[in-house]
């Protein structure tokens, strides 16, 4: 194999980490997605029959589950998210090296500096956790629909 053929493949392997990555998100939108429909649904039961019917304890205990179940698969869909990402970047910093005239992590870090700079704030939250708080606040829910249910 050339160098050329190398690097092609070292491309190609980042390549993949990064289309891996993205199935990583678009996944735990879909998830997001069907626990919000299904929770929007309960509610709605719940309301319906009345918040204080000892018939919704089932619903209130599943939407608790539900909500548990969507901030566990979430926090996993990071995960895989990171771990791809990691790959990639360790990948684009041998590509880097290896074409160092392109400067690629210089231009990397500059955008980011910038990017820091303009979105202070906004920079410091991450974005997982925002999806995990949407799934326990939904746990949450349920929780307090099912004190008030039991009472």
């Amino acid at each position: 194999m050339t160098e050329g053929q190398g690097h092609d493949v070292l491309l190609h392997f980042w390549h993949e980490q990064r289309d891996q990555a993205r199935q990583s998100e678009n996944q735990r939108a879909a998830m997001t997605n069907i626990v919000l429909v299904v929770a929007a649904a309960a509610i709605g039961f719940m309301v319906r029959q009345g918040i204080t019917d000892r018939a919704n304890l089932p619903v209130s205990v599943a939407l608790t589950l539900l909500g548990l179940y969507g901030a566990l698969a979430s926090a996993k869909y990071r995960e895989r998210f990171a771990m791809h990402m990691r790959e990639a970047t360790l990948m684009r910093r041998r590509l880097d090296a290896f074409y160092p005239a392109l400067g690629l992590e210089d231009d990397r870090r500059s955008a980011r500096d910038e990017h820091r700079r303009t979105h202070r704030l906004m920079y410091r939250v991450r974005l997982h956790q925002l999806w995990t708080s949407l799934h326990l606040g939904i746990a949450l829910s349920g929780a307090v629909l099912t004190v008030i249910i039991a009472s």
